[in-house]
């Protein structure tokens, strides 16, 4: 294990724990581990847990959350102030915002930052749209709309639109909201998406004007200058990346608006296996690394080794998706025929079949070998945080009910010819495979008809591959894009959302109920209105969600700030680490 530690570090740049004292290890350098590398870094695509952690600690947002534990109030930061009634930058019909923008703020190649590189990174977020893509996080506050494109595919959002409600007014960016929305604010806090107009254009990217948009909309990541170059405000910039190793280095941006970064170079690494980030960690050849909630245990008994447990509502854990309609002639659909051989494109837009998988699974057994223990049952998409009072989950493990609902599904056929299908999810984490394996051993259990197979594949393979809709049943997480229960509704149940396009699902009584919910600003009735989409999502089981797990972070005990609120897009809520809060000592 130290030959293969030995070689690793030797990669890495920062010299082994031997060069160094005992007490506090290359004080100027942080490397953290991680199990999967970064699918891209342009801040219009990043949607993805490993791009978004790199990508925010390069770019910046316009404002900042006070704290992780106070998302509801706000702080300027690229933006000079936070608009609001009181100062005069809010509308009164809570429709226009006013961002005065910060002065004196450089880019890392050197410009400086000005209005219309504000402007210009709210058009493109928007304008580029790719499948899969987080555009609509402003697309729909901001011009009503999901997507620019239509249910053809071909673009339909008119320029001029998006020109007029994004605007550059002598100091400030001005933003016109399609009706109010009140967790805009939370949505911008959240994002961290300022390019340099300039030098993107420079590299070949959308020019900003309306001649050229629709060349960049819904292009490939790996298309864009971008996907594998950084130039933002942020506290680092970026030196080098390898994204076939998962090697990537940032160094502190000397010419930050705010005071240095206390840490001169990130070292972020992919090391998949759990028991080498284990010696790592404790060996002091990496400062903080990522774990499982089935690890704490072992992580916990580290020496010299922080744990710090991570508040709940940031994300649902393993949930298993349903395909209504995969695409004919899927690998995962075997023969495509209800002969015991395969299964039918659309086996699961069967409400009973999709009843009958919630009753297999075993629920409390998945706490255990999947999470050691660790979790706490969720009975919907949103968390029990941003949504109390949900009432009991609303699927239990019990094989009668379950082999009850199978025998009505397609008039008996299901339960008489069984069904081969193939479940698929990434091996990045490993209470992917406990679930899967529940599922595949509960179902043979109701009946010996019912075959699943478990395939094994990359996250970024994974979500091609879903998005294409070619998965008839996969494993994926979800964590919030902002601390609001609309987050989880709209990604989770609204037929616009992210895994509902893939597994091809919606329900028009559904969707109103989340836009219901989005535009209700008074909290109890916005709470009741979220328990009504909860209610309906129920009835319906598009998926199976599990555990919220009890997540922590882990570091050693030199690294100061690691135990910080700060919550800068959003990544103090999400856990993503925020290298400048920290420091060693």
């Amino acid at each position: 294990m130290r030959l293969l530690l030995a070689a690793l570090l030797a990669l890495s740049g920062p010299a082994s724990a031997a060069a160094e004292s005992a007490h506090v290890l290359n004080r100027g350098c942080f490397v953290h581990l991680t199990t999967r590398a970064w699918f891209t870094f342009d801040p219009a695509a990043a949607f993805d847990a490993v791009s978004f952690m790199v990508t925010g600690n390069v770019y910046e947002p316009l404002i900042a959350f006070k704290s992780a534990e106070q998302t509801d109030e706000f702080l300027p930061f690229l933006a000079a102030e936070v608009p609001t009634r009181a100062n005069g930058l809010l509308s009164e019909d809570l429709r226009t915002y006013r961002f005065p923008i910060r002065k004196g703020v450089k880019f890392h190649e050197g410009a400086e930052l000005t209005p219309e590189d504000v402007r210009y990174s709210l058009l493109r977020f928007m304008l580029t749209d790719a499948q899969g893509g987080p555009s609509a996080l402003l697309l729909k506050p901001i011009l009503g709309v999901y997507s620019t494109r239509g249910a053809d595919g071909k673009v339909s959002l008119d320029f001029k639109a998006a020109a007029e409600a994004v605007k550059v007014d002598g100091d400030a960016v001005v933003v016109r909201l399609a009706k109010p929305d009140p967790v805009f604010l939370k949505v911008l806090a959240s994002l961290p998406l300022v390019v340099c107009r300039a030098w993107a254009a420079e590299h070949g990217e959308w020019d900003g004007t309306e001649a050229t948009w629709t060349a960049f909309n819904d292009r490939s990541a790996d298309k864009s200058y971008l996907d594998g170059h950084m130039n933002g405000t942020g506290p680092y910039r970026l030196s080098e990346a390898d994204g076939a190793s998962g090697k990537l280095v940032l160094v502190r941006h000397a010419g930050y608006w705010r005071a240095p970064a206390a840490l001169e170079h990130v070292y972020l690494r992919t090391v998949p296996g759990k028991a080498v980030r284990l010696s790592m960690l404790e060996n002091g050849d990496a400062d903080a690394a990522y774990f499982e909630a089935q690890d704490y245990f072992d992580v916990s008994g580290l020496s010299d080794v922080q744990v710090v447990d991570s508040a709940p509502g940031s994300g649902l854990g393993e949930v298993l998706f349903f395909t209504f309609a995969a695409e004919p002639g899927s690998e995962g659909l075997g023969s495509g025929a209800l002969d015991g051989k395969g299964a039918p494109a659309d086996l699961f837009s069967d409400l009973a079949v999709r009843q009958g998988v919630a009753y297999a699974l075993d629920y409390e057994r998945y706490l255990r070998r999947g999470l050691a223990g660790r979790g706490r049952r969720t009975g919907s998409p949103i968390p029990e945080g941003l949504l109390p009072s949900q009432g009991r989950p609303p699927y239990r493990f019990d094989l009668d009910k379950a082999r009850e609902a199978f025998k009505k599904a397609r008039g008996g056929a299901v339960w008489e010819n069984g069904f081969t299908v193939t479940l698929t999810l990434s091996p990045s984490n490993a209470s992917r495979m406990a679930l899967a394996e529940l599922v595949r051993d509960g179902l043979a259990r109701v009946n010996p008809k019912f075959q699943v197979l478990i395939k094994t594949m990359s996250s970024k393979e994974l979500y091609a591959a879903a998005e294409a809709h070619r998965l008839p049943l996969f494993i994926a997480g979800y964590y919030s894009d902002y601390p609001d229960a609309r987050s989880f509704a709209n990604g989770m149940l609204h037929g616009a959302g992210y895994y509902p396009r893939a597994q091809r699902f919606s329900d028009s009584k559904l969707d109103g109920l989340v836009e219901e919910a989005s535009s209700v600003a008074d909290p109890e009735k916005r709470r009741a209105a979220w328990r009504a989409v909860v209610r309906r999502g129920a009835e319906l089981v598009p998926h199976l969600t599990t555990y919220e797990p009890s997540r922590f972070t882990a570091a050693r005990r030199w690294v100061k700030g690691f135990d910080s609120d700060v919550n800068v897009s959003n990544m103090g809520v999400d856990d993503y680490p925020y290298f400048y809060a920290y420091s060693k000592e």
